[in-house]
């Protein structure tokens, strides 16, 4: 404002106020007129989104709302862009001489600015989402809900005779070991004979660390005969401890009961704070666990011990590839293994998706003819190999069968830093079965979109983005070495699988308010 030249700096062109005024506001009609016809655009492409889903559209005034928000966005990263500047500008004030000094100061200037930037955005934000993060939900974790009554079987962590107690068990352990349908509940449900199914599960207080919490796990197996039962899956859970409802639900409902179900606790973090804390302990946990029961389990005789899962969702797929060291040691220890909605930063799911075979697109990858990997997008899929699984044309599934469903439209599964700078390939491939054929990759832009899909990734129908329902129970039926489940018990177990969640779920992990 004062007209002085700062000595170093090269002399910037000045405007006179008038037309500085008039470039201005013209600048600010454009960016108006450029939002309005963006958000247009926004409107037509949620409804075709919102056709494809059987969701509810948006109304171009609720899309309107968009307006002020990004005005408090924009004023923000105006304030920090200053903010950037301005210590910038005080770094290259710091260099001594004049102007023969201009490029060092021009350079000392940028160069403050980038580091402020980095720490920032790498130490600064994420340590202050964990540590208030941590303060939040390690209360929350303490809170049973209240709806919750403590389970009345041996069967179940927490019940009688149940070491590991009901309290300490956390606010999702709680959920996992009292939801669920009894022998009695499913019984009368189903209309044919049950046992009382097993869940175990192990609470941070039920153990130091990963281990101690494993070992746990394996004691309540042990005391509740798990070796007995027909079907064993282990759930590597996801950041607060939760276990899909309906995935465990399922799971009993196929094997009228004859089941047993284990899990263990290892952080009360949400999974995308988890993720911010510390990847490692994630895959570590799920390791740890699965290591554990699949030791036990290999101890068991031969002909008298339970056909062993894994199952993960979300984060859990994380924790779930991170006890293997790749598909051989998959095979050599579990009999199948369903993982959905596995985040893009997944190591061995990266690895065969981009080892996949020639010609199969990035949304629908196959591996090695899917003689031990196979990729689903939706239940279709997995009901077309059922139908035709004793087909001779078909290569069969032998061994440990391995199967990710990851739907077109699930953030979790697409995100990825790389959409800065770089179009992937199922962007360049045709649209999924629920992607918009409208969608396009643009620098920057498609990076945020997907970002910004994150939070509400679960808030859609079943069988969309990051809310996989009822598929989970054909991806069972599809892993079940013993191929008991056919097309047509599939409608069966379904109609009953949705009449046992009416009043269990289903919960999200990926939401704060669960339930």
């Amino acid at each position: 404002p004062s007209g002085r030249h700062r000595p170093g700096l090269p002399r910037r062109p000045h405007l006179s106020r008038r037309w500085r005024m008039w470039a201005e506001g013209a600048l600010g009609g454009v960016i108006v007129v450029a939002l309005l016809v963006w958000v247009l655009y926004a409107v037509r492409w949620q409804r075709e989104l919102a056709g494809i889903m059987g969701a509810r559209a948006y109304t171009p005034a609720q899309f309107l709302l968009v307006l002020p928000v990004g005005l408090v966005i924009w004023a923000v990263l105006v304030v920090v862009g200053r903010l950037f500047i301005w210590l910038g500008s005080k770094a290259a004030d710091a260099v001594p001489g004049t102007a023969k000094h201009t490029s060092t100061r021009l350079l000392v200037s940028w160069g403050t600015a980038a580091v402020l930037a980095v720490l920032v955005v790498d130490q600064v934000i994420p340590g202050t989402v964990v540590q208030v993060s941590e303060r939040v939900f390690s209360v929350r974790n303490d809170e049973v809900r209240p709806d919750l009554v403590r389970p009345h079987v041996t069967e179940r962590s927490g019940g009688p005779g149940s070491p590991n107690e009901w309290t300490g068990l956390g606010a999702y352990g709680t959920r996992f070991t009292a939801l669920g349908l009894y022998r009695d509940e499913l019984e009368e449900l189903t209309g044919r004979p049950a046992k009382e199914p097993i869940r175990v599960y192990a609470g941070l207080d039920d153990g130091d660390d990963d281990t101690e919490r494993a070992d746990s796990v394996v004691r309540e197996l042990l005391r509740t005969h798990a070796a007995d039962r027909k079907a064993l899956m282990v759930v590597p859970t996801t950041g607060t401890g939760w276990v899909n409802p309906t995935a465990a639900q399922a799971f009993e409902l196929m094997h009228d009961g004859d089941t047993a179900i284990a899990a263990a606790q290892y952080s009360y973090l949400p999974s995308a704070v988890q993720f911010l804390s510390d990847k490692e302990e994630i895959r570590e946990a799920g390791r740890a666990l699965v290591t554990a029961v699949v030791d036990w389990w290999h101890t068991l005789p031969a002909d008298h011990r339970p056909r062993i899962y894994v199952y993960g969702e979300s984060l859990g797929t994380t924790a779930g590839e991170g006890a293997f060291s790749g598909l051989r040691d998959i095979a050599s220890s579990v009999d199948g293994v369903l993982w959905m909605g596995p985040p893009n930063f997944n190591q061995l799911h990266s690895e065969l998706v981009e080892r996949r075979d020639p010609g199969s697109p990035e949304v629908q990858p196959e591996y090695s003819g899917g003689l031990t990997v196979r990729f689903a997008q939706n239940r279709d899929v997995i009901d077309r190999w059922l139908r035709r699984r004793s087909d001779p044309s078909i290569l069969p599934w032998s061994g440990a069968r391995v199967l990710y469903v990851q739907h077109p439209s699930d953030p979790v599964v697409w995100w990825s830093p790389s959409l800065l700078v770089e179009r992937p390939d199922w962007l360049r491939e045709p649209a999924g079965f629920d992607r918009s054929p409208s969608m396009r990759w643009m620098p920057f832009v498609t990076f945020w979109q997907v970002s910004l899909d994150l939070p509400m990734a679960a808030n859609v129908p079943n069988g969309h983005g990051h809310n996989y329902g009822s598929t989970v129970i054909d991806g069972l039926a599809a892993i079940d070495r013993d191929d008991a489940v056919s097309v047509d018990d599939l409608d069966r177990l379904r109609d009953e699988l949705d009449r046992a969640m009416a009043t269990q779920g289903p919960e999200k992990e990926l939401g704060v308010d669960n339930g």
